[in-house]
């Protein structure tokens, strides 16, 4: 066995010793532990917004997601009965949040700055704008989506959740999740194809 073969041997191993610390943390919670709350937090605070800034488009509103989210797994911590994983039951909150936080807001365009490529040491002004351009091609096809749609892409490649997971933290049958990647990829296709004919990201 070579070395990529016993990474990624090892891989749902480590996936699943992580979701037990987590499950053993959120048992903490209940009990009232606040630095088993810290840890959670420090490992979903970031995972959260991510998910959140993509849905909601604007920071301060991806931050009370995050807040929101992080207090009701205080409160709820106890409800946790580990017949999903961690991971998912704490998405699940947060979907649920993000949504309430966008029903009736206009959905702004996500500002760029945070995504302004740094030039190499051999990259020129004109391999630098057309990089700053082909990113706000992408995020601009990503913005079109709908919600639903927008979420199974954030989920799946960002979140790295499973469709079954997914499934689970939209309230939704497993092929509703395929239908809606399929959708989603359909209309990301023929930008994201004009983009890597100029150059990949």
């Amino acid at each position: 066995m070579d070395d990529s073969d016993a990474r990624q041997a090892s891989a749902p191993q480590a996936a699943g010793q992580a979701s037990a610390q987590e499950a053993e943390w959120i048992r903490q919670i209940a009990d009232g532990d606040r630095r088993a709350f810290e840890k959670l937090y420090e490992v979903y605070g970031p995972r959260i917004f991510r998910f959140a800034i993509r849905m909601v488009k604007e920071e301060t509103k991806a931050e009370e997601v995050v807040n929101d989210v992080m207090f009701e797994v205080w409160k709820s911590a106890g409800r946790f009965e580990a017949r999903s994983k961690p991971s998912t039951w704490i998405l699940g909150i947060a979907r649920f949040r993000a949504l309430n936080a966008i029903r009736g807001k206009k959905i702004e365009t996500e500002e760029l700055d945070d995504l302004t490529p740094v030039a190499a040491p051999l990259e020129d002004a004109g391999d630098l704008m057309d990089r700053a351009s082909q990113i706000a091609q992408v995020k601009a096809a990503l913005d079109e989506l709908s919600p639903e749609h927008r979420e199974v892409v954030e989920l799946t490649f960002f979140q790295g959740c499973s469709y079954k997971e997914i499934a689970k933290i939209a309230g939704c049958p497993e092929g509703t999740v395929k239908t809606r990647m399929f959708h989603a990829k359909k209309r990301l296709q023929p930008i994201l194809s004009a983009v890597a004919a100029g150059g990949s990201l």
